[in-house]
């Protein structure tokens, strides 16, 4: 099979080419006008763009809350970032509806008209498309802060920039495991490459556009060095194509030596890929800690106000620059504002305190979670590059057919989904299967001697059934799941 995509920037010439026939998607395309978007970018203040937010954060010490939240009708979408505002974010993700995502455009204006007439929001996003690049400036002008729109397609990411928002979050493998069903890994480097590139036009005309790299995330219970060697190869993508701000993130499981080992890890890593493959002057402004998505959220209020304390405490610990939180009410159904607000008042407190004694704890295990999962990660990407001979785009393709890059329970069925994790005694996510993951065999038996520790201290053999316990662990209040517990 002929590979089309490659590890290369998109020629000026053929990229504005291309955006005729994005822009003619839907109406409100017409509304965009590059030159005049890339001079109100430049007009804009520092406080709405993300990368000098982010980077002021890291000089003053600070951890920022990073939310989710969007809805449909434009005056509500402005209360609400008003709200979120008020309780002191300074990034605002604009969270776009599912109908907007899927290029459904005429049913999100239904929806949004729906919405309009009864009061009542019956999208799950802000649909920005149908809105608009006026509409949308009106958000952005709004309040002081940084926008970012979030599931953004291309279309929506025009929209988006012309808009006014600084930031292009377009993960190609975070899209191609979590998002989609049958759409294959070149098709989803083919979006992205176009939004970094859309990017990277911005940037190249002094309006820096940052973008946040998710990686392939794990739908369950497992190691994160194929999410991190995954998080690098959409760094050296979004480089290419000329991005110049790049924000990693990473998901906190619940064990803290491993959650704070991979913060300190990925930063690093991809300062040293990005160098080695020439893309030096692109700037890595800080590192967003996420509260796992993956998880069931608690449906208690004791324990979803634990749960998102518990994330803002290892962002604090690991010293982020910005931390996701879900709200208290994740479990329930879409986000009111007067949660949004408490549940940021509440993880605010915990940054407030603690990030500002800027604690240096030594929690046993670091160290060695840090070392291992360097290995793993470098013996991907190695065998990445191998199979791409030095294209990652190339190698990341063809690292998906061979298993390189693989997760479990994605819902796309181009993954081969044959490795498993579950936890250890302590907690720690480790492989129960390894699949073709090209792990070396002292780091697969360290693996294995921390399952036989569980296994002997509870009897029984880990199989698929733990690791489906393990994945409802934390939503019970618990580090590692038992039958007990299911």
């Amino acid at each position: 099979m002929e590979i089309r995509v490659k590890q290369k920037r998109i020629d000026e010439e053929r990229f504005l080419e291309m955006r005729k026939e994005v822009l003619a998607q839907w109406p409100t395309g017409k509304e965009v006008d590059l030159e005049e978007a890339v001079a109100y970018q430049l007009s804009l203040p520092e406080s709405k763009n993300f990368m000098k937010v982010t980077e002021k954060a890291r000089q003053e010490g600070e951890t920022l809350i990073w939310p989710r939240a969007g809805t449909p009708v434009l005056e509500d979408e402005i209360a609400l970032v008003k709200t979120l505002v008020d309780a002191g974010i300074r990034h605002i993700p604009v969270t776009i509806d599912s109908y907007t995502r899927l290029l459904q455009f005429e049913k999100a204006q239904q929806a949004l008209e729906e919405s309009i007439k009864t009061g009542r929001p019956m999208l799950n996003g802000y649909p920005i498309v149908n809105h608009g690049v006026k509409k949308t400036r009106k958000v952005v002008e709004s309040v002081e802060a940084a926008f970012v729109p979030r599931g953004a397609g291309r279309l929506a990411m025009e929209i988006a920039l012309a808009s006014g928002m600084t930031a292009a979050g377009k993960s190609s493998l975070f899209e191609f495991g979590s998002y989609e069903k049958k759409t294959t890994l070149e098709e989803c480097f083919e979006h992205s490459q176009y939004t970094d590139r859309l990017a990277g036009y911005y940037t190249e005309r002094g309006a820096i556009i940052s973008t946040d790299i998710h990686g392939l995330v794990p739908s369950g219970v497992f190691p994160f060095s194929v999410n991190i060697a995954c998080i690098i190869i959409d760094s050296l993508v979004a480089a290419e194509q000329g991005v110049k701000s790049i924000m990693p993130q990473t998901h906190c499981l619940g064990h803290m030596a491993q959650d704070i080992a991979w913060m300190r890890l990925i930063p690093r890593l991809m300062r040293e890929y990005l160098e080695k493959f020439g893309y030096k002057d692109v700037v890595v402004p800080g590192i967003l800690a996420n509260q796992i998505p993956l998880f069931p959220v608690p449906q208690g209020m004791g324990g979803a106000f634990a749960y998102l304390n518990y994330t803002a405490m290892v962002a604090a610990l690991a010293e982020a620059e910005a931390v996701f939180v879900r709200t208290i009410d994740e479990g329930a159904g879409v986000a009111t504002r007067e949660s949004h607000a408490l549940s940021y008042e509440s993880a605010n407190w915990i940054l407030n305190v603690v990030r500002t004694q800027k604690i240096k704890c030594e929690i046993d295990g670091v160290e060695t979670e840090e070392k291992v999962t360097d290995v793993e990660v470098r013996a991907i990407l190695d065998k990445v590059l191998e199979l791409g001979d030095g294209d990652v785009v190339i190698g990341s393709i063809k690292g998906v057919e061979a298993g390189v890059i693989d997760s479990p329970f994605s819902p796309n069925i181009n993954i081969k989904d044959k490795v498993l994790g579950v936890k250890d005694v302590t907690g720690a996510c480790r492989y129960l299967e390894f699949g073709n993951l090209p792990i070396p065999d002292e780091i697969k038996e360290f693996h294995r001697e921390k399952i036989a520790e569980r296994e002997r201290a509870e009897g029984r053999k880990l199989d698929y059934q733990v690791a489906v316990e393990d994945l409802w662990a934390l939503s019970k209040g618990r580090i590692v799941g038992a039958p007990s517990a299911s």
